[in-house]
């Protein structure tokens, strides 16, 4: 028989009994965008390096994409929403949600222009910390998702003002802070011990997130041809294999010519020897990710050459 006053179980309830507090997760250092539905099947491809390495190098319509470093962010809590009956009675619409304001570090002008080609998509969002925790959510604890967000909008970057730098704002909205919150997962793949090898997000994302490279077409014989690899600041690139390598004839649509080796000189060139070519004009580039064998490196255009071919 029930009785009044009586106390029940909730399993929507928890305790609040607090436990040993282990320190901060740390700042904001980081954002890798995600297309909306990416999700992680668990914990441990969660900590491991793979899982991102290869989300960033993905073709380019699901490709992870991570933002250059947070110089300064303002975080902007909503208020809670409420209604207001005519009595004075309050009842709750909503909880409010996080709006973050942030401006990056000083970045190149091709930098620049491509990151306003991130507002043609729709992403959420996990969030690396300055000690190297990845920050997400689990609806299930199993499944580990990127936060989610009503919008991510790359802004108009600011002017140098001979005393501050020109760099890019950049503006987000949570779409539930329950999941900063009731349902956020920091995962540290330095020290879990679920981690299949320790890494550290903060330091080797940055460098494994595909950079857009200039491909220069300088020769081309009947069996050989050279090249130059720079990036749009200059500097050479030097870590390209033949099966990296787009060559094909402009007539042959489609038809990958047959490389058998590719060699680097200095700087950027390269050298490479492929199958006997008569005259014509060739293109020159490297193979988008995912189909590249070398991770980290894409070009957005093609080199073009005319050869006469004795």
């Amino acid at each position: 028989m029930g009785t009044f006053n009586q106390t029940s179980s909730s399993t929507v309830l928890k305790n609040t009994g607090l436990q040993r507090y282990t320190g901060t997760s740390g700042k904001w250092k980081y954002l890798l965008l995600a297309p909306k539905g990416a999700e992680i099947a668990t914990k441990v491809l969660a900590l491991t390096k793979a899982t991102y390495v290869d989300n960033q190098n993905a073709a380019i319509g699901s490709r992870w994409f991570l933002l250059p470093l947070i110089f300064n962010g303002t975080p902007e809590q909503e208020e809670v929403v409420k209604e207001t009956s005519d009595f004075g009675y309050e009842s709750i619409v909503r909880d409010g949600k996080l709006v973050y304001k942030i401006n990056f570090e000083e970045i190149h002008i091709k930098n620049v222009n491509d990151l306003f080609y991130l507002n043609n998509g729709s992403f959420d969002a996990f969030i690396i910390t300055d000690k190297s925790f990845i920050i997400g959510y689990t609806p299930d604890k199993i499944k580990f998702r990127p936060i989610q967000m009503d919008y991510t909008r790359v802004l108009p970057r600011t002017q140098n003002t001979g005393t501050t730098q020109s760099r890019v704002n950049f503006e987000l909205r949570t779409t539930d802070i329950r999941q900063l919150n009731d349902f956020c997962a920091e995962l540290d793949p330095v020290n879990d011990p679920d981690a299949p090898a320790a890494w550290y997000p903060d330091l080797e994302l940055p460098v494994t997130q595909p950079k857009s490279l200039i491909p220069t077409l300088t020769s081309v014989s009947a069996t050989a041809f050279a090249f130059t690899l720079k990036g749009y600041d200059g500097v050479g690139y030097e870590g390209a294999v033949k099966e990296d390598i787009y060559l094909r004839k402009t007539t042959e649509t489609g038809t990958i010519i047959s490389i058998t080796s590719i060699t680097h000189v200095s700087n950027g060139s390269y050298t490479g020897v492929m199958g006997t070519q008569t005259s014509g004009t060739f293109y020159l580039g490297l193979l988008d990710q995912p189909a590249a064998e070398t991770q980290g490196v894409e070009t957005d255009v093609v080199a073009s050459y005319e050869a006469t071919i004795a």
